[in-house]
Parts: structure tokens; sequence; C-alpha cells
């Protein structure tokens, strides 16, 4: 089982509705899920794609373009509005 370290996640991160194409999110590689534990550990990126139809417990799985044009899949750990990143019950 996987270590879930972002446990200040925010409640939207793991609904399907919630996140839409043109968002800024952060998300975990399938490659870093057992060691990503920091924020920096993360890709951040703008959500191309929804690959999730339906909530999910972890995050819902999508695919984003980088900064440096890189497209990348992932579960998304936290969403990015207004520049500010979300988190549970705080910004």
């Amino acid at each position: 089982m996987e270590k879930d370290y972002f446990k200040d996640r925010s409640y939207e991160c793991k609904l399907v509705n919630s996140i839409n194409i043109g968002d800024t999110v952060y998300v975990c590689e399938k490659s870093m899920q057992r060691s990503a534990s920091k924020i920096e550990d993360l890709a951040k990126g703008v959500v191309i794609r929804k690959l999730t139809r339906h909530d999910h417990p972890r995050g819902i799985k999508v695919e984003i373009k980088s900064s440096n044009g890189k497209t990348i899949v992932g579960r998304v750990v936290y969403l990015v509005r207004d520049n500010k990143i979300l988190y549970g019950n705080r910004i």
C-alpha cells in the first residue's frame, strides 16, 4: 500500500467534476507514488485531459502539460486557484 504524505489535500482533488481542462494542478506521477513526500516531488502543470471517469479516493488521474512542455500523467494532489494551492480546509 502506498504512503500518503499529502493528507492536507482538498476534497475537490478526489471529485471528477471539480477538475476541468485548463486547471493548474500538482500531480503525483505513478513512478513517484511510493517516494513523493514533499511538494517539490510533485509535477505542476495544466490539465489537458481527464483520464478518470468517476470520483477516486486517491485523486483524479489526469494528463498535464508542464511548463517545459512535457506531458505527464498522474493523480491530482493539489488544485491551484488564483495562484494559491487549495489545501483541505485552508488556502
